[in-house]
């Protein structure tokens, strides 16, 4: 298939430029400008509920990754993305007085069920509360039942293909954009030849950094602390990561700022690199390995015993990685921290990326499990000081959830055969020494 047949293909939404059967039903994304960004735009403006200043998003992964990219790029934005279940953090967080966004494409993600119940629980009001979703699923369902304000997205876009969708669109009107603004913002996201004549060239410029299955790709900003960097982290790992192969998002190369206005061109390029792995650019086989035992684990009582480490073993098999993955289980703020570690982890080991955990899951995750195999990873569980809380209307605390969400991911890389260690420590610089890294 020639570029110029690909660009044809792009343009018509044709799913036979894709391997596998998801693409017939996942192209929605290149119609979201024409669909979202005209009237719908105008009336979900005058619709909001904004009693209060603050803003947070409960979400992961695709259906919150644009609300940070969004609030990032307005210095006055009041909008925070609580995407985690680390206790320490969600305790310190108060829910009254915010406007609150429930984002779940699915409507069964265990964080966002959590988070909001918890939020009811403790002074979330539901006229405060903004239910975005796909049609039909639970979460729609709550959010009539509660009296909130309920939006329907897509079904025919996967999650981190959403951010012209109101998986983005909404968390940017709250975030301080103005509806004509985003218009100007986004008015470079249409599909136009042009647009994907470039995508096409760039697709067919990193393809040709493949090797052995792996490559890597460089983002000009830190996904620890870049909305934008992360949200397109996700998109190429997640898009990427299969079938033993894959891109692996590292922080090197020229610096760069990351805009809404960028979020189409990316798109397109991602899944044209999945085109040329002929990988489904649209699902991910591997993520839900990792969820499906965190409510099997729920069932019983989950531990938080510190297991063996064999240092010398993890020291060998990072020294020989094609790759590091860092997997924090700790609270947002250590954010600064775990970007110092990874760059001392990197200056020894080579090539590392770092997230905090269980947001990793619903980004790179994919890659950990399905991309190349070299992959060593190190998740680092920090125990956490506030005292255990039963989450409203279940039968566990967010100290269970947390850890049963790490040991469920540490048993779904080794069913695959990759090689992964548990540390389980007081703070991050507890894990440096077990790396053998100097102070």
């Amino acid at each position: 298939m020639t570029d110029e047949d690909i660009v044809k293909g792009l343009l018509a939404g044709d799913p036979s430029l894709f391997e596998g059967a998801t693409a017939a039903h996942a192209l929605g994304w290149l119609r979201h400008p024409e669909r979202y960004l005209g009237v719908w735009l105008d009336n979900v403006g005058d619709l909001l509920p904004r009693r209060h200043e603050r803003t947070m998003v409960l979400g992961m992964g695709g259906s919150s990754g644009p609300a940070r990219l969004y609030a990032e790029s307005r210095a006055e934005s009041r909008l925070v993305v609580l995407d985690t279940s680390n206790p320490d953090t969600i305790a310190s967080t108060d829910f009254s007085g915010a406007n609150v966004i429930a984002s779940s494409k699915s409507g069964v993600t265990i964080e966002t069920q959590t988070l909001l119940a918890h939020a009811l629980d403790n002074g979330l009001e539901p006229r405060d509360l903004v239910v975005i979703t796909d049609p039909g699923t639970p979460l729609e369902e709550l959010g009539y039942s509660l009296g909130a304000m309920v939006f329907v997205a897509d079904p025919d876009t996967g999650g981190r293909f959403s951010g012209l969708s109101p998986f983005g669109l909404i968390p940017a009107l709250y975030a301080g954009w103005t509806v004509d603004e985003l218009r100007t913002e986004l008015a470079h996201c249409f599909l136009t030849q042009e647009l994907a004549v470039r995508a096409v060239n760039h697709a067919d410029d990193f393809a040709r950094t493949l090797a052995d299955g792996a490559a890597l790709f460089a983002l000009g900003a830190d996904p620890i602390t870049s909305g934008g960097a992360l949200w397109l982290e996700q998109l190429v790992a997640e898009t990427t990561g299969k079938g033993g192969r894959g891109f692996i998002p590292v922080l090197e190369g020229r610096a760069q700022e990351y805009r809404p206005s960028d979020m189409m061109y990316w798109q397109l390029v991602a899944a044209l690199l999945a085109h040329h792995l002929q990988v489904d650019p649209f699902n991910q086989p591997d993520v839900e390995s990792a969820k499906n035992n965190v409510v099997a684990l729920l069932n019983d009582e989950v531990s938080w015993a510190a297991p063996a480490v064999d240092q010398g073993a993890m020291r060998a098999a990072l020294a020989d990685s094609t790759y590091v993955a860092l997997q924090a289980y700790a609270p947002l703020d250590v954010s600064d921290s775990l970007v110092h570690l990874r760059s001392r982890v990197e200056a020894v080991y080579g090539p590392t990326t770092a997230n905090l955990g269980p947001r990793y899951l619903h980004s790179t995750g994919q890659l950990h499990k399905g991309g190349p195999k070299g992959v060593v990873g190190v998740q680092i569980v920090q125990r956490p000081t506030s005292a255990p809380l039963r989450i409203a209307g279940r039968r566990y605390t967010f100290h269970d959830l947390h850890m049963a969400q790490a040991q469920s991911d540490l048993s779904a890389m080794r069913a695959v055969q990759r090689q992964v260690w548990q540390l389980v420590v007081d703070d991050l610089d507890e894990a440096a020494l077990l790396l053998g890294l100097q102070s």
